[in-house]
């Protein structure tokens, strides 16, 4: 196919964030070249996550004019030392770690914590546009058996909650509490937690804009339609959940102890960015119990966590944002076998700043996928 030097992208206005949504589509972004190992891309789809208000607003460090790390497309050209035939036609998926090092001694243990690793739409463009390159090491290579649209929520609400729960080291039958549980990141978490034989306690408020109704011949991750006047309690319940808190209408700390014989959880997993959140996170938490801080605040604040309590009762706080390439083969192999899937809505780019302003003041249930223009 013939490759445009021009493309349609969305993208931050110079000089870059300045605290507000500030960002328009341009027709006139220039599409990369490949380099040594590298492929060329032209997306399909890409995924629109809470972190992407962040680093537009500039809340986070953003190196480039071009947000976005949920990206899907197929590979229309290659790099040198790459075989042709091996990449074209390939689908594949960019995630918010778009490269490491592979080379240092963090790398070694845990790639996904290099100190010198490279994110999407935050130091090297994202995927908020028709083309972008990829080292092909780093490139998700994307089952057939799942569509592209429903591909791309795995790339970071999926492994970053696939992840998480593995870091809880939970076992079946454990409890684990997930704040924000019917955002785009949690109800990925309570399906992965449910199907690993978890007690999943789903905290979120109970009222809800849209039921993401399923059709009855509906496939792995078909799309939703959305009805007015259902709830997030059902959508919580139906994906797996043995209970639904809403922490508007109760003490949920003591809510989740009544429901763990008074010792508290095994694990919670915080999607939620607020302070409160947190606080209750901690409290939640049986001893030896873990706490896995998911959720980016909007403004710093410090865990409400004493050494003492640390000492006395043997809890571990954890960190994630992304998962190994090993991980998003093992919750890739899930979604294809129908075990999980991603509650989407689906936006043309065009649409991406109503819905930036939604997710800002948490309007978006489930996951906004956006098209990018053919």
């Amino acid at each position: 196919m013939a490759i445009p030097s021009t493309q349609i992208a969305a993208a931050i206005p110079p000089p870059g964030p300045n605290g507000s949504l500030s960002i328009q589509i341009s027709s006139t972004h220039p599409v990369p070249s490949p380099g040594d190992g590298e492929v060329l891309i032209k997306l399909e789809f890409s995924g629109v996550c809470h972190s992407d208000v962040h680093s537009i607003r500039g809340d986070t460090p953003m190196l480039t004019d071009v947000a976005g790390h949920e990206g899907v497309g197929k590979v229309v050209a290659v790099g040198s030392g790459l075989d042709e035939q091996q990449w074209i036609g390939q689908r594949v998926g960019i995630r918010w770690l778009y490269s490491s090092c592979l080379e240092c001694e963090i790398c070694a243990i845990n790639h996904t914590s290099c100190p010198y690793q490279k994110n999407a739409g935050a130091n090297v463009p994202g995927t908020f546009q028709q083309y972008l390159v990829s080292p092909a090491i780093h490139a998700t290579k994307i089952p057939p058996g799942l569509s592209p649209d429903i591909a791309a929520p795995l790339l970071c609400a999926g492994i970053a909650m696939y992840s998480s729960i593995k870091k809880t080291k939970a076992r079946p039958g454990d409890s684990i509490v997930i704040l924000g549980a019917g955002g785009g990141l949690g109800h990925m978490g309570v399906q992965i937690a449910a199907k690993k034989g978890l007690k999943v306690i789903a905290v979120d408020k109970y009222a809800l804009k849209f039921l993401w109704v399923f059709r009855s011949s509906m496939i792995l991750g078909q799309k939703l339609t959305g009805t007015r006047g259902e709830k997030k309690r059902k959508l919580c319940l139906d994906l797996g959940a043995s209970e639904f808190l809403d922490f508007t209408e109760v003490d949920i700390v003591e809510a989740v102890k009544a429901s763990t014989s008074g010792f508290g959880a095994h694990a919670v997993i915080c999607t939620a960015n607020g302070e409160k959140a947190y606080e209750q996170s901690m409290q939640m938490l049986r001893r030896l119990g873990t706490l896995v801080c998911v959720g980016i605040p909007n403004v710093p604040f410090k865990l409400p966590v004493t050494p003492l309590d640390m000492i006395v009762k043997g809890l571990t706080i954890v960190g994630n944002s992304a998962g190994s390439a090993t991980e998003m083969e093992e919750l890739m192999e899930m979604a294809v076998a129908g075990e999980i899937k991603a509650c989407i809505e689906v936006f043309d780019l065009a649409d991406i700043l109503d819905v930036l302003k939604r997710l800002e003041n948490a309007e978006i249930e489930g996951r906004v996928v956006l098209k990018i223009p053919e």
